[in-house]
């Protein structure tokens, strides 16, 4: 009987035992919404008394905080822990918002490229650490289920997961996320590293300090080349943070790279340093350890050009070298040799490179490291630049320094630099956490790091933050209170109320088409925009694209174009090409347009041009005629594309290559022969499953519904195709 019952007490005990590797500390008093502060135990153990003085800082404003801790040992843990936070506190105090404090394991997703802005590369061919997406997805999205892949070989709190193919295909947090990971680069202490950043977030926190500074780079080579596009910028910022529109110069400052009667960089550093900056908006292009300014500068003289040639022809032949035996060194070298007669000698250099030296139109982490940066909130709409499973990265950098910035939005991989980078961010002036405003506009790379709970002082005191969390739609409640705020006195709050209609099913596409035809905010007509598109092709998306064309606002334009691109309406043809020719000045909706032409079949292109053309008042008829052959060009292009792909003689490396080349061209007027190429079983089983991968992205084309049933009548034994087919039904309902 002893026997039996020490046996049974050491069952217990080793239960007891595996039941504590994970502790839980709850909330000390009760809020309308929780958050939860996961962190591995080492750092909260040695960095407890910072972590309490955060967590209560975070009550202090109105949050009620669950510490969980543990020897984390798969990110599975984790998912676990806050899936039950979230559903256990559904109803009392919801869960809003969690942060990762230290080594906490991170997640890089494959099969989920259609979650991001830009990111494509193939995942068959390249390594998996380069062709996955770095994403905190994972944890703060519950819609989505993935699939184990691997634990990385070197960095062990890197774990490697696939989206599955039943799973949910569009990003829909069910919570924001923040990560607080120190960055191994900067040296020292990371412990002591995270206690003295916990201890600046609570030191901001007690200032609470409105929004009255801001300063937005626009760099070189990004969409700041069209100076409509720079231009129109302050025509949104004066909607959202119309207090900003004042008397004083410093209040909202617009640098681009192209004011260059003095070192950027300079500059650039003088502003981070004002204490009085709240805000910092970078429009760049970047990597994880630095931060592009200002290209190549100034070309004027003639070293300043040839050095500027040696800087094409030396990145191009690097190219080459990157793509090892697909490469074509010795083929390039003779291209540049051609086209600009280089001798031999003016190759020497590339082969016996001098000593590089830091660029100095480059923000480096040696230089960011060695000043204090002071602006709270700092965004980076660049690629790279909040690559946190890096041992050095751009945001760690500004987050623990010496300075006062405390948190910033960075993306993981490539970012696209069209994207609507100014979407919700006027919430942030009525008190809005800076998590929720990332949580409105997710992509699978875009980032909160630092703390994700903070926020500014409202300009005009209110409920809206957490109103956002527990005022959701659901079974006709809370209509009322958006419908409300639909003529709300400002741009984000009548964007926000439309967004939340939106997402509870409470508005109707044309409800929304005749706001952004009375609405006098651009940015609030963008957001109607956006949401008409949630309906793919229809009357109501056509007409606004249509409309949308001509809107007084930039950004409207360009996404406009860019849905007339993803349309592929031949509707629209005349209004595409009307645009396209006549109003050139806008450079980035040009640049779209001329592949929302190359979208529609050759006859109805090449027809609305001429019309457009023979109608125009345009003097250079023959830049006109020059953009004729272009058009001529890329309808070639399209066609032999498309003759590789249908070719059974060509090999299959040629056919998988043009079948994702669809990807970024949704040629809508070969989808009948794609579903027949699909259903035939002659047909290599890697092309069929490729060819069905690409039907997914055509989540706005006219033809979607043709996809659909294509797919839901595809039978096969091949699981890859049938789980591929499943997967592009998820993604086009």
């Amino acid at each position: 009987m002893r026997k039996i019952i020490l046996t049974l007490m050491a069952s217990v005990c080793v239960f007891a035992s595996q039941a504590a590797k994970i502790s839980i500390e709850r909330p000390a008093q009760k809020s309308a919404t929780s958050f939860a502060v996961v962190i591995d135990a080492a750092t909260y153990e040695k960095c407890h008394a910072e972590v309490a003085a955060y967590r209560d800082a975070l009550q202090k404003d109105g949050l009620a905080v669950y510490t969980i801790s543990a020897d984390w040992t798969s990110p599975e843990e984790i998912r676990a822990e806050l899936a039950k936070l979230y559903k256990s506190n559904s109803k009392k105090m919801p869960l809003e918002g969690c942060v990762f404090i230290g080594d906490v394991p991170y997640v890089s997703v494959q099969n989920a490229q259609h979650m991001t802005t830009a990111f494509k590369m193939n995942e068959e061919r390249f390594p998996i650490d380069e062709a996955s997406v770095t994403s905190d997805r994972f944890y703060d999205d519950l819609n989505l289920s993935f699939e184990f892949i691997k634990r990385d070989s070197v960095d062990n709190l890197r774990y490697y997961y696939k989206l599955s193919e039943n799973s949910a295909q569009h990003l829909n947090p069910s919570f924001y996320s923040g990560r607080i990971h120190y960055p191994e680069q900067m040296g020292g202490d990371k412990y002591e590293a995270t206690a003295k950043y916990l201890r600046k977030v609570v030191a901001e926190r007690e200032r609470q300090e409105k929004i009255d500074y801001m300063v937005t780079f626009a760099g070189a080579a990004y969409n700041s080349d069209c100076l409509v596009t720079w231009m129109d910028e302050r025509v949104m910022l004066d909607e959202i943070f119309p207090q900003l529109n004042r008397n004083d110069h410093r209040a909202l400052k617009q640098l681009n790279f192209r004011m260059n009667n003095y070192n950027m960089t300079y500059k650039l550093f003088a502003e981070l340093e004002r204490d009085e900056v709240d805000i910092m908006l970078f429009n760049e292009h970047g990597s994880p350890d630095k931060q592009h300014i200002s290209g190549e500068g100034q070309i004027d003289s003639f070293n300043a050009r040839l050095e500027a040639l040696r800087y094409t022809v030396y990145s191009a032949i690097r190219r080459e070298e990157r793509k090892g035996e697909k490469g074509d060194v010795e083929g390039a070298k003779a291209y540049f040799k051609e086209r600009y007669h280089l001798t031999d000698k003016f190759f020497e250099e590339y082969y016996n490179p001098t000593p590089s030296t830091k660029d100095p139109d480059d923000l480096n982490l040696e230089d960011l490291n060695t000043h204090k940066l002071n602006p709270r909130f700092v965004v980076f709409n660049a690629c790279y630049n909040g690559s946190f499973h890096q041992p050095g990265y751009v945001a760690g950098s500004y987050i623990f320094g010496d300075g006062r910035t405390v948190v910033a939005q960075g993306n993981t991989v490539n970012v696209l630099q069209d994207r609507w980078t100014y979407e919700m961010f006027g919430l942030l002036t009525h008190g809005v956490r800076v998590g929720q405003y990332n949580r409105m506009v997710a992509t699978l790379e875009g980032h909160i790091i630092g703390d994700p709970a903070f926020r500014f002082a409202p300009t005009v005191e209110g409920t809206l933050a957490q109103d956002m969390v527990t005022k959701k739609i659901a079974k006709g409640k809370n209509v009322s209170y958006w419908t409300a705020l639909l003529d709300a006195p400002n741009a984000d709050i009548q964007s926000l109320a439309l967004r939340m209609l939106a997402d509870g099913g409470a508005i109707s596409a044309k409800e929304l088409l005749n706001k952004y035809r009375t609405c006098n905010y651009a940015t609030t007509r963008m957001e109607c925009l956006k949401l008409i598109m949630r309906n793919g092709s229809c009357p109501e998306s056509i007409a606004a694209v249509s409309e949308a064309l001509y809107d007084s606002y930039e950004v409207v334009r360009r996404n406009a174009a860019t849905y007339a691109w993803m349309l592929g309406a031949e509707e629209l043809a005349d209004e595409v090409s009307d645009v396209l020719i006549n109003y050139p000045e806008s450079q980035r909706v040009g640049f779209i347009l001329n592949r929302a032409m190359e979208m529609l079949p050759e006859e109805v292109a090449m027809a609305a041009f001429d019309k457009a053309a023979a109608a125009t008042h345009y003097p250079e008829k023959e830049n006109i005629e020059a953009l004729r052959k272009y058009q001529l060009r890329s309808q070639k292009t399209k066609q032999s594309e498309m003759e590789d792909l249908f070719n059974n003689e060509e090999k299959l490396a040629a056919r998988i290559s043009a079948i994702r080349g669809v990807r970024n061209n949704t040629y809508h007027e070969y989808v009948p022969q794609m579903i027949a190429l699909v259903n035939d079983e002659a047909q290599p089983a890697e092309l069929r499953v490729a060819v069905v991968e690409a039907l997914g992205w055509f989540v706005a084309s006219p033809r979607k519904q043709e996809i659909i049933a294509a797919c839901e009548a595809l039978k096969s034994t091949d699981k890859a195709l049938m789980a591929e087919a499943q997967q592009t039904i998820n993604r086009l309902k």
